[in-house]
């Protein structure tokens, strides 16, 4: 099973020691720098309001590893009449490129430091139509939960242990919750921590508490959770009344699919139905989550050429049913479109109503950039975190892209997101003169090459393509298209989350292997959330 990238460790100082019930202090420290500003959910946003004209797309690079050396920009053009892109580093010109796809190889500083990359594309006078800016290796904190110190304190005449937790928060992070945990027994959980926690500038956020009341089997876990449903864990083992060795342990977590040989995914699954390994050595599952314990970020890209106009009234209400349907309490969506050009119909938001208001909203148009649709959705995830999946609409063959179709799938695969194809064809009647004929051959080639294509994506990714063949109508096409959505909402009302902790040192490359210990069963993707910020 390919798994989206390599996943490095960071210690989590599990030293071992006695412990659990609490009494609580909470105190918070904070580096001080600039604090972003963030817009409330579903308002317009400067990208939404400014459309930025043309992309970075962030280079390929292992996870949490700096950029360095020499790197492959790759850029995804918006504006129809960009000629030719500027790459500048560090406010040096690098290089021009006058063809698409519009991308070069930039020697990066080693070792790494933090570099501003840019890119300016002009129209065929010089004049600037867009430009974007990257930060490359920015100084911010990743999220991360670590027990700092365990020592012994006397309560009331009762031995105790304080135990000082550190969470760091990224910059667009809001923590919302720091449980403490005796074993898998809750025995504290911590929520109000101020505005200091809010999102902002990077920071340390320290957690004290008291523990008491335990036994040598015991080890502590401290769980943080953030805003959205994203959570870490850290955990110290107890061998007796003092400390020992510090050990290194790390929770990882992988997002799971698994079906039964038809394809139909899967419902009752226990951790003892899944094996890991790491380097050949079987490590212990911690614990297997359903969908509803992690929440979606759902991407919908709808194709909105010209040839939809016959067919749009029917396939916009089902779409906006499908978002309605999918979304449960704490899931988010956004709404791209794409025809010449693509746009960013609705930015990322929980409002079920204003999705379904902006899908209604959308008017077919001349064009279909297929490929640059996927790419420009792909961008939009970000550094959002939780479970992940894109669900393109599309009926017509790639004809305006200037992206190709290697740049949308190859990072598509590195995210490991999976990608939902619903591809809506109306096969054309042959005509008996001879050039007719060779048109309709020329066009079935193409579709089954685009067909092959999406198709490609889709299992590189975990994902699935539906062929809906317009031109029957029994059952009716709309309804057909409906059922589609169904089979997509199973999926992803099926997905799980896994959980174990690895034996790999602090720093060092993880490459778990995962498989399905029950018969009949397939693993259909395993993705590290780790690895797709």
């Amino acid at each position: 099973m390919r798994m989206a990238a390599p996943l490095r460790t960071h210690a989590a100082k599990a030293t071992v020691s006695t412990t659990c019930a609490l009494i609580l202090g909470v105190s918070f420290h904070a580096p001080a720098q600039a604090q972003d500003s963030s817009a409330g959910e579903g308002a317009a946003t400067p990208a939404a309001a400014t459309r930025k004209m043309i992309h970075i797309v962030p280079p390929d690079r292992g996870y949490r590893e700096p950029y360095s050396g020499k790197v492959e920009i790759q850029t995804l053009p918006i504006h129809p009449l960009i000629r030719a892109v500027d790459f500048v580093l560090d406010a040096n010109p690098v290089e021009r490129t006058r063809k698409p796809p519009y991308q070069t190889h930039i020697e990066l500083a080693h070792p790494p430091r933090e570099q501003i990359l840019e890119v300016r594309g002009y129209d065929a006078l010089g004049n600037v139509l867009g430009t974007d800016r990257m930060t490359l290796n920015q100084p911010d904190v990743p999220f991360g939960v670590n027990i700092a110190t365990m020592r012994r304190v006397e309560v009331n005449g009762y031995d105790a242990l304080r135990i000082e937790v550190d969470v760091s928060l990224p910059r667009s992070a809001t923590l919302e919750r720091v449980a403490f945990y005796r074993g898998e027994r809750l025995v504290e959980a911590l929520r109000n921590f101020g505005d200091d926690a809010a999102p902002g500038a990077p920071r340390t956020i320290l957690v004290d508490a008291l523990i008491e009341h335990t036994s040598v089997e015991d080890f502590v876990r401290v769980t943080a959770t953030l805003k959205g449903g994203r959570q870490l864990e850290d955990a110290q083992l107890l061998q007796g009344a003092e400390y020992q060795d510090e050990i290194d342990i790390e929770l990882i977590q992988l997002q799971l699919l698994v079906s039964d040989k038809d394809g139909n995914p899967v419902r009752g699954l226990k951790p003892g139905d899944f094996e890991i390994r790491e380097d050949s050595r079987k490590r212990p599952v911690q614990n297997l989550h359903t969908a509803h314990d992690v929440p979606l970020v759902l991407g919908l890209a709808i194709d909105m050429s010209d040839s939809m106009l016959p067919i749009w009234h029917e396939v916009r209400d089902v779409s906006a049913s499908f978002i309605d349907a999918a979304l449960s309490p704490g899931d988010r969506a956004f709404v791209v479109d794409f025809s010449g050009e693509v746009r960013l119909t609705q930015p990322l938001t929980g409002n079920k109503p204003l999705l379904g208001t902006r899908v209604r909203s959308l008017i077919p148009r001349l064009g279909t950039a297929l490929n640059d649709g996927i790419l420009f959705s792909l961008l939009q995830y970000g550094r959002e975190p939780g479970r992940r999946a894109l669900v393109v609409i599309t009926d017509g063959v790639d004809q305006h892209s200037r992206t190709t179709p290697t740049q949308s799938a190859d990072f598509a695969e590195r995210l490991g997101l999976p990608i939902y194809f619903i591809e809506l064809d109306r096969p054309t009647a042959r005509t008996r003169s001879r050039r007719g004929g060779q048109i309709h051959i020329q066009r079935e080639l193409k579709r089954r090459h685009h067909r092959k294509r999406l198709e490609t994506i889709s299992r590189q990714t975990g994902g699935r393509l539906f062929y809906v063949n317009l031109s029957t109508d029994n059952p009716p096409w709309a309804q057909r298209i409906q059922s589609v959505f169904k089979q997509i909402e199973e999926d992803l009302r099926h997905q799980h989350v896994l959980t174990y902790y690895t034996g790999g040192r602090s720093g060092t490359a993880v490459a778990p292997e995962v498989r399905v210990a029950r018969r009949g069963l397939v693993l259909r993707s395993a993705v590290p959330l780790e690895a797709i910020e």
